[in-house]
């Protein structure tokens, strides 16, 4: 989640709060989310326009009957065409409401979780359900304990093409002297492109897939390349060290495309590939060597 705002995440962080009612004396009736999916000013504009105090509490604007809650109702002008639409179902929700029991305050609540208590986990999975869609699934092995965070970062920075590519930069309105790649100069420089299609790229998954006699490379999306791979037979944990190898792969493909400029192109890939082939630095308790798909140190 390096580097994304929870606004930026399309996640509602304020309706992941409701407001639990005893009296409603210190809750606003209009501007704090305590009844429905959100505060009532943005369910129900028309009425809201319509309201004679807008500052007005939930138990100033809410009676509580022998047997039902009414709305005590202070309208600027009585209420016609479709303002009555939203004024039955305002009546019909607070008709609905139950006040909390008893003698407590009122407080806010954390909906995200059953007894209402804020947890940062219940928030990450809301956000990770929100940005990674019907995704969800086939990234969950974004979580590789085998492998350096910063890698397990820029994997999913990758897989969600949110790496600074000069094609997204220029998006951005950043003045660049061109959107090639700065590393073969055949191609726009997007994610796909400096990540697998670039020739520097294709040599080092071309090693890479022979070394693991994983057969021809021969992938054409980043979700083939970095995405778990459910066809691959091998044990559960083969399948975590193979996506290792493939995640470390591409960082160092990355992080060559960032030292373009400090040497030139023949010294960068050859320590691409040196680098791919000792990564098992990395992964101390792993010694990586064609036997099948994987061959465990210990």
């Amino acid at each position: 989640m390096e580097g994304i705002a929870i606004e930026q995440s399309q996640v509602e962080f304020r309706n992941c709060f409701r407001r639990s009612i005893h009296d409603g004396g210190n809750t606003s009736f209009w501007h704090d989310h305590w009844i429905g999916v959100d505060k009532l000013s943005s369910l129900f504009p028309r009425l809201y326009r319509l309201e004679s105090n807008v500052d007005v509490t939930v138990k100033e604007r809410v009676l509580s009957g022998s047997n039902e809650l009414t709305l005590n109702n202070n309208w600027v002008r009585s209420p016609a065409g479709r303002v009555t639409d939203e004024l039955y179902v305002l009546t019909g929700l607070i008709k609905s409401f139950g006040f909390e029991q008893g003698g407590g305050q009122n407080r806010w609540v954390w909906t995200l979780d059953s007894d209402g208590l804020f947890r940062v986990n219940s928030l990450a999975s809301s956000i990770d359900a929100q940005l990674l869609g019907s995704n969800v699934s086939s990234l969950c092995t974004i979580r590789n304990n085998i492998i350096p965070k910063k890698i397990e970062i820029f994997a999913w920075r990758t897989l969600k093409k949110r790496l600074p590519v000069r094609i997204e930069l220029d998006k951005r309105g950043i003045d660049l002297d061109s959107v090639r790649c700065p590393v073969c100069d055949d191609d726009l420089e997007s994610v796909e492109h400096s990540i697998i299609f670039c020739k520097n790229a294709l040599d080092i998954w071309d090693r890479v897939y022979k070394w693991w006699n994983m057969g021809s490379f021969s992938s054409f999306s980043i979700q083939e390349v970095l995405g778990d791979d459910p066809a691959s037979n091998t044990s559960k944990f083969g399948k975590k060290v193979w996506l290792a190898v493939r995640w470390i792969s591409a960082y160092l493909i990355w992080k060559n495309r960032n030292n373009k400029g400090r040497s030139s192109g023949y010294q960068q890939d050859r320590r691409s590939r040196n680098s791919i082939g000792s990564c098992g630095s990395q992964v101390p308790h792993l010694a990586f060597r064609v036997d099948g798909i994987v061959s465990l140190g210990r």
